[in-house]
Parts: structure tokens; sequence; C-alpha cells
């Protein structure tokens, strides 16, 4: 009975020391020095539909800043299979055509696994631990909504890119219709009545590769900011359906137009290539 208590008493501690180690959350990455170049800017469009246009004169100073590319830097809290994890990302953008994702799960802070997502030219690739899903065409839906989406943090595309329009919905709401998506797949996306910020995008979404059917997807803007001249969502929480939010995305910094030629030539590999950015 004594050695039993021990081992209990033992596993009971590991249990903690492991719940522990979880809720710690990891520092921020370091924001690299690199070269960003002035890409110009654009004029705000004349024909956008009354809440579209007036966000964009709320986040742009007068002018629209093209954006060519972007690097999100943040830290996130997750739910995963019902546990809570703390971790940390690094989303390389280009912008309305592709994107790298690198979600660093940790342990007391430190790197436990990282899960690596890749689109590129419509092919998405995510590579879990234990897991590879490859060129799955719900998949690949899923991820051009994705990219879309976090236009959140670059929304320069959203007014410079051809492919995207804006339709009117009412005062407060407009359609947000990205390329290569079906109907369905298109955004509401919802806008604050006081400060004519974005408050969520919601669309029809697969979860996973399996889905019969496409679920309600929701990005909602909790707290906004400015990261290099441009006024963002710094906080934004995801979730499916009336499910609490799975996820909770803190931006630290993002840089746009920077040379990520090296970090879209690995597409295809699962690994972290840290010589890359």
């Amino acid at each position: 009975m004594h050695i039993a208590a021990k081992v209990i008493g033992g596993l009971a501690g590991l249990t903690v020391i492991a719940w522990s180690g979880i809720r710690v959350g990891p520092p921020p990455f370091k924001s690299p020095k690199l070269h960003r170049r002035d890409a110009g800017s654009v004029m705000i469009p004349t024909d956008l539909p009354a809440p579209v246009a007036r966000y964009a004169k709320t986040i742009f100073s007068g002018s629209i800043p093209v954006v060519e590319s972007a690097l999100i830097l943040g830290r996130a809290d997750l739910t995963l299979n019902g546990i809570a994890v703390k971790g940390r990302f690094k989303f390389y953008h280009r912008a309305g055509s592709a994107y790298h994702h690198e979600i660093q799960l940790t342990w007391f802070g430190l790197p436990l696994t990282t899960v690596v997502e890749q689109y590129k030219d419509g092919q998405a690739i995510m590579s879990l631990p234990g897991t590879r899903i490859e060129n799955d065409e719900k998949t690949n839906l899923a991820a051009n909504q994705g990219l879309w989406a976090e236009a959140l943090w670059l929304p320069s595309i959203w007014f410079t890119d051809g492919r995207v329009e804006w339709v009117a919905i009412d005062d407060t709401t407009a359609k947000l219709v990205i390329p290569d998506a079906v109907e369905e797949e298109q955004f509401t996306t919802t806008f604050d009545a006081d400060t004519g910020l974005i408050k969520d995008l919601t669309t029809l979404r697969y979860g996973e590769s399996d889905d019969p059917a496409r679920r309600r997807w929701t990005n909602t803007a909790i707290e906004w900011g400015e990261r290099n001249g441009i006024r963002i969502p710094v906080v934004i929480s995801t979730q499916w359906g009336d499910d609490k939010p799975w996820a909770l995305w803190s931006v630290d910094d993002v840089i746009y137009n920077l040379d990520v030629s090296r970090r879209f030539a690995t597409f295809g590999r699962g690994d972290v290539d840290e010589r890359s950015i």
C-alpha cells in the first residue's frame, strides 16, 4: 500500500507538471532584420460598398500600400482534442497566391513539436506529427479560404487584386468574393457600426478531408492595433459553428514586402528550414 501510494503520488505529480507545462506561454519569435521594399501605393477604389469603403478609409491613410508578401509572427492559445495548449507561429504569405505556416506547440515555453501547413498553386500540404495530407480536394478548397481570411493581416490585397470583388448586403455587411471559390465559400463580412472596422468573417468550410459537408467557420477580430503602418486585428479568434473558439491568434509583428522566395522554394517539404528567413 505504501509503495502504491508513492506511485500514485508520483503519477499525480507528473500530471500536474505536464498540465502546468502546456499552460506556460512561449516567448515571441524575434523579428528578423530584413530588407523591405516599397511596392508603392494606389488610391482607394471609389466603387466599394459603403461599409467596405468606410473600413478602407479607416485602416489606410488616404491611399493603399501595395503588399506583395508578408511575414506574420505571433503566439496562439489553441484547443486540440479538448486540451488547451500554448504555441507560437510564423505565417509567410505571398499575397493572394501562397502561404507557409509554421505552428510551434510548446511546453514550459519550449518547442515541443511543429505543424507545417503549405499552400501554393491551388495545392495544400499539411504535415503533422505522424500524418501528411497532400493535394486533397477538400483540404485544397479550405486552404484557399484560409489564404484569403488571413488577409485580415495584409488587407491591401483585398483592394489591389482584381480578382477580388465586394458585394453590398446592407449598411454593416458585405460579401467578400474570393478567387477560385464557389458561392458557398465566399465570406460574409460584418463591420462594426461605430468604428467601421471588421467584426468577423464567416463562411462555409471543410474542417477535415473526410467531412461530408462544409461547416460554418468564423474569424472574429477581438483587438485592433497598428503594425508597420497598417491597422489590423492583432487578436483574432477562430471557431467552428457554435462551438467555443478553438484558437486565439495574437500578432506580435507583421513584416511587409520582404523576399520570401527561399521560403516558398521549399514547398512540399514538411520539415522546417530555419535558414529560410
